[in-house]
């Protein structure tokens, strides 16, 4: 470790003079060692501060104190419960309830409330139903298998399944610990858009184990639009029911229709995304499989050719073998005495 840092005179001297109008630690060692890359972490900031410590010289940092822990008053409590429904997200009530426009989006304000009405089993709007649930992807067979049950219809049995579906079962756990598919699925707030975007990729993908990397990220993208389409048609279907209420509104309704128009757009614009997507997945696969069965079907025909040379030998071998052992037999008849021999009314020609 290398030995701290000690100011020449000169640089002392030049904080002596400047610390009045640089009071900032990062930027009076800049300044000192006529260097913009260093800041007060540097081993010439650390010398600077220990110098100003020294001369009990206040100074400021770039440093954030770290917020304290919100606790929510029974007013605010109570606030919550009286306005708290469906359609009010936690941050709309954050900015309500400490009367600030500037809260963020989980910020510590956000989260008091949020886990307050959470703690009190108060309705969550619909967009925050799966924030404080982390999504885990099944490990052990059983589990992936109810997936596949659930989401695809299917009766797999764990101690009755075959080859194939364990080849299967074990693809589809790898392919949702992918960290592409952990990323996408993370990122749902709403409970049913997870669920969904899951479902829809265990019904597309849990007999294909042999998709590769690109293919899966192309069948998560199709997911992703599954999300999409039920977004833009659950909006659609709000702005029809906007545009019966205020059909006597001509202004509003040339509005909504225009807006109605542009949702349907996009709508169509998803599908054919999707329909593109599909297509290409499917077509690549196909011709991938093409490609491996005639491959198989090659080196099927090898192996039949291999069998049916070796069977061939196996039979040349086998009336080689049966010649040898009678004519062996033949010899033995021919050394006999001829007296049997006449009995037997049989010659080595006869034999043979």
């Amino acid at each position: 470790m290398k030995p701290p840092l000690a100011l020449t005179e000169d640089q002392k001297g030049f904080i002596d003079k400047n610390i009045d109008s640089i009071t900032d630690l990062a930027q009076l060692t800049k300044e000192v060692f006529m260097n913009d890359d260093l800041d007060g972490r540097s081993r010439e900031g650390r010398a600077v501060r220990a110098y100003l410590s020294s001369k009990e010289i206040e100074y400021s940092t770039r440093h954030v104190s770290k917020k304290e822990d919100i606790v929510l008053t029974a007013e605010q409590e109570e606030f919550i419960r009286e306005n708290c429904s469906s359609g009010v997200s936690s941050l709309q009530l954050a900015k309500l309830v400490f009367s600030e426009e500037n809260i963020k989006h989980m910020s510590k304000e956000f989260w008091a409330v949020h886990e307050f009405i959470e703690s009190e089993g108060l309705a969550l709007s619909e967009n925050e139903t799966a924030m404080s649930v982390k999504y885990t992807p099944p490990k052990a067979d059983s589990k992936v298998i109810k997936k596949i049950n659930d989401c695809v219809g299917v009766s797999i049995e764990e101690d009755k399944m075959t080859v194939q579906f364990k080849r299967s079962i074990e693809s589809l756990r790898k392919f949702m610990c992918a960290p592409r598919f952990l990323q996408v699925i993370r990122t749902y707030t709403n409970i049913d858009d997870r669920d969904l975007f899951e479902a829809e990729f265990v019904r597309a993908t849990w007999d294909k184990p042999d998709l590769t990397t690109d293919e899966i990220n192309l069948y998560i993208n199709v997911c992703m639009d599954y999300i999409h389409l039920k977004r833009i048609q659950s909006a659609m279907d709000k702005l029809n029911r906007m545009f019966d209420e205020s059909e006597e509104q001509q202004d509003i309704t040339i509005r909504l229709t225009e807006i109605l128009k542009t949702k349907s757009e996009e709508y169509n614009q998803c599908e054919k995304r999707m329909e593109s997507l599909i297509q290409k997945l499917q077509g690549d696969r196909a011709k991938r499989i093409q490609g491996q069965v005639a491959k198989n079907a090659s080196i099927l025909n090898l192996v039949q050719l291999f069998q049916e040379e070796e069977e061939r030998k196996i039979m040349v071998k086998m009336a080689e073998m049966q010649k040898a052992a009678i004519n062996k037999e033949a010899d033995v008849i021919e050394e006999m005495p001829a007296w049997k021999s006449r009995v037997l009314g049989i010659d080595r020609r006869d034999a043979i």
